[in-house]
Formats: C-alpha cells, sequence, structure tokens
C-alpha cells in the first residue's frame, strides 16, 4: 500500500523508488532464495492488484529478481564480497536486480500486446530507476539485516 499510495507520486526524473523490489532484493540476500521468492510472490500479487497492468507481471519480475539474489553467489555477494567490499557488492547486485526487474515487466508487456518503446524505456525508465533504486538499497538493507538477526532460528547441532 506504502508503495502504491505514496511513493508513487514521487517522481525523479522519470524514476520511482521501488519499495518492494528493494525488500526483495534484500531479504533474498539476507535469509534464502525461498523466502525471497514468497516475498517476491506475495508482494508482487499486491501490486499486481493495485496496478493496470496484467495480473502476474510485476509478480514475475519480482519471482526473477529474489531469484538471482538469493542464488549462494548472490547471498554471498554482501558477505563474503568478491570485489572486496560488502557495499559495492551490495550496489553492483541491487543494480543487477533492478535491471532484471524492468526488463522482465517490458518483456511481458510486450508479450501481452502492449505497445513498448523500448528506447525510451531504456533510457528514461530503466536507467533513472536503477539509479534511483541502488541509492536506497543500503536504507533497506541495514533494517532487514537488523530483523534477519533478531528473528534468525538458532541451528543446534548435534
Amino acid at each position: 500500500m506504502l508503495q502504491s499510495v505514496l511513493l508513487s507520486r514521487v517522481n525523479l526524473w522519470g524514476a520511482r523508488p521501488d519499495l518492494m523490489l528493494l525488500v526483495v532484493l534484500a531479504w533474498a540476500m539476507v535469509r534464502n532464495v525461498e523466502e525471497g521468492l514468497l516475498w517476491a510472490f506475495i508482494g508482487g500479487l499486491i501490486l499486481d492488484l493495485l496496478s493496470g497492468g496484467p495480473l502476474g507481471a510485476i509478480s514475475l519480475a519480482l519471482v526473477a529478481v529474489a531469484f538471482l539474489a538469493g542464488r549462494p553467489w548472490g547471498r554471498g555477494a554482501v558477505t563474503a564480497p568478491v570485489l572486496g567490499s560488502p557495499l559495492i557488492s551490495l550496489l553492483l547486485l541491487a543494480f543487477l536486480g533492478v535491471v532484471v526487474y524492468h526488463l522482465t515487466l517490458l518483456f511481458i508487456l510486450t508479450l501481452m500486446g502492449y505497445a513498448v518503446d523500448w528506447r525510451f524505456a531504456l533510457t528514461r525508465v530503466i536507467g533513472p530507476s536503477a539509479l534511483l533504486n541502488v541509492s536506497l538499497v543500503p536504507f533497506v538493507w541495514q533494517p532487514l539485516t537488523w530483523l534477519e538477526r533478531r528473528t534468525r532460528r538458532e541451528r543446534f547441532v548435534l
């Protein structure tokens, strides 16, 4: 509701903050692919019901992002960063996730018969959206890592 009602009014050079996208991306990285997929499916369906697009499009795009971020190489990107800095790894994975999300949505819209101006979408929607959401991902990452630590199930090894 927060994203559809309040954040839909925010527009910075064609970009809007995608809170559900950032939560799905961060939670899949923090926990695992299964929990990320669950949040992607449920959150995506809610957003689909509130949007004017085809039912399931946002959900499918979020599932693609959760699958990408929840893979072992995605989850390890921040805990054991390949590039030396956890922040850089987080930002790069967030960038990749935002691009995959938007490209998936555009492909679905094209397949459903909607007219898509790919040049406009790539330069005026995906580019600014990637920059905006990548800059916001650390603000989503911090509270979710705290929540993960507070709700983590202890595993006992016998």
